[in-house]
């Protein structure tokens, strides 16, 4: 019999994929008027990244304060800083996220995250976007101590899942955290609510949409060969 098309488990970012960040966004930009908070915010990837490289290790919240300290030369009061990290915890959903992770349960799927956050904050998110009882798992970097893309996250997805890596599939606005979970041998789906524009030196992603919801369906509405 041949397996369906859509994947068994989808896997789906959480910072800024599902969590949208426009209150972190007003809380720097109020306390850092002529800073750039895209800046800060890839600035807070790159060290995360780079202390994974290097074979170290600190969590999402440690990083970001770091960063935006580093970032803003100082500038910002630690007053500040805590009150634009404490952000993070009063994010709210994308207008889009019910209606995907509806998508993804209606085609029979399993429904987990996978953050550079932490688990209690993502538990935390989806509490307030009213769609805990949607969610099987919650997964976080803290559970192996590397930050996406690395290869672990999406290895602990996929043993979390208990099923072969071709039928999960990770969905994400970031084509950085999807060149990480295809490397893996994830399906991958991007929403091109961010970037508009793919990024060619990665490879590219199995479906694209402009929602999330449009790249769940277009996970199972792909055929398998």
């Amino acid at each position: 019999m041949a397996e369906r098309a859509g994947p068994d488990v989808v896997v789906f970012d959480v910072v800024g994929t599902l969590a949208d960040l426009e209150i972190v966004r007003d809380r720097f930009t109020a306390a850092a008027p002529t800073s750039s908070f895209d800046g800060w915010f890839a600035h807070l990837l790159r060290d995360g990244m780079a202390l994974t490289l290097s074979g170290a290790y600190e969590p999402f919240a440690t990083v970001a304060s770091s960063a935006l300290r580093a970032y803003t030369r100082g500038s910002v009061s630690d007053a500040d800083i805590e009150h634009i990290i404490g952000a993070f915890a009063e994010t709210t959903p994308h207008p889009d996220v019910v209606a995907a992770l509806d998508a993804a349960i209606a085609g029979g799927a399993r429904v987990f995250t996978l953050s550079n956050g932490s688990a209690d904050s993502t538990a935390g998110f989806l509490d307030r976007a009213g769609v805990s009882d949607r969610v099987e798992r919650v997964l976080s970097i803290d559970d192996v101590r590397a930050w996406k893309p690395a290869a672990a996250p999406y290895e602990l997805a996929v043993s979390s899942a208990g099923v072969t890596a071709d039928r999960c599939a990770m969905v994400a606005v970031h084509s950085w955290d999807l060149q990480g979970a295809g490397r893996v041998g994830l399906r991958t789906g991007w929403c091109r609510r961010e970037e508009k524009v793919p990024t060619a030196a990665f490879g590219e992603a199995d479906v694209s949409a402009e929602t999330l919801d449009g790249v769940v369906r277009a996970l199972f509405d792909s055929t398998d060969e």
